[in-house]
């Protein structure tokens, strides 16, 4: 019985053993040639103008007016942030950000007084007889809109294109043949209703001028004078409550700050409320709390 076993085994090693083994991959006789590894793809080249044009259609978009409101829209929160609560208190920053709202809210403050004096001048020297000084007077309160325009208005809105300045760059020059479009007011229309109350007003005072027609006059300077002061206020209560918090931050104190703070968003609220209500969401400063209230 033993013998048939080992004979048995014998037999299957045998078979086995002439099977064939399958091939070696390192023999190189029968097996597939590995494929190549794809060369890596080139980067693309930026392409120049690409970039460029990317960049003109967004600084054409730019609204500097936007980018103030949006940066006092930042102070406001720092503001909330080191007073309101927070355990760390960096009195510089706290300070920097009071300021840089009172800095913008007197710049705006300093051009609508510009135009309400210069406002009541012309209505002054009118009612005088001093058609010569009232004309001047008028000049002034126009030159102060048309810079107000030049400072806050995007490209887009005075009328540039793209391929204004890309012509510009092109040709080296800025020749009256470049692309320019019309004016396009994009402003909401609360404020847009009040600026072309105030153009209107102010054509009439120049023709009334023309005709030396003190009554005219008078009676289109009473509507420009009630726009002017209405913005004076607005700017001037802003201005004064920021720079009352830059001066508690400056001697490293916050007590006092909240009262000022919520004087200016009432005042920033009130005014979205009047002028943004075209159906945008107005940028209201946050309200006076810290995260874990």
């Amino acid at each position: 019985m033993l013998l048939l076993v080992l004979g048995c085994a014998a037999v299957a090693f045998g078979v086995l053993g002439c099977v064939r083994a399958p091939s070696n991959v390192s023999d190189g006789q029968n097996a597939p040639a590995p494929a190549p590894e794809p060369k890596p793809r080139p980067e693309p080249e930026p392409d120049p103008q690409a970039e460029l044009d990317a960049k003109l259609k967004d600084w054409v978009a730019q609204s500097p007016m936007r980018q103030r409101m949006h940066a006092m829209w930042i102070d406001c929160g720092l503001i909330v942030r080191f007073a309101a609560g927070g355990r760390l208190v960096d009195y510089d920053w706290l300070e920097a950000s009071a300021e840089d709202i009172a800095r913008k809210a007197d710049a705006f403050a300093d051009m609508w007084e510009i135009i309400r004096d210069e406002n009541r001048n012309m209505a002054v020297r009118a009612k005088a007889g001093e058609w010569f000084d009232a004309h001047l007077a008028s000049q002034k309160l126009w030159s102060c809109c048309t810079d107000c325009h030049c400072e806050y208005w995007s490209p887009y809105m005075r009328g540039f294109n793209p391929e204004t300045f890309q012509a510009w760059l092109d040709n080296g020059n800025a020749a009256d043949d470049a692309p320019v479009g019309n004016i396009r007011l994009n402003a909401p229309p609360g404020f847009l209703r009040i600026m072309f109350s105030m153009f209107g007003s102010v054509n009439a005072t120049n023709n009334a001028i023309e005709k030396q027609d003190a009554k005219a006059v008078l009676n289109a300077t009473k509507n420009i004078h009630t726009i002017a002061a209405d913005q004076v206020q607005i700017w001037r209560t802003i201005e004064g409550n920021a720079r009352a918090i830059a001066e508690r931050a400056e001697i490293n104190h916050t007590d006092g700050i909240r009262e000022h703070y919520e004087k200016i968003v009432q005042t920033c609220s009130n005014c979205h409320e009047r002028f943004v209500n075209d159906g945008r969401t107005p940028l209201n400063p946050l309200p006076w709390k810290y995260h874990d209230e």
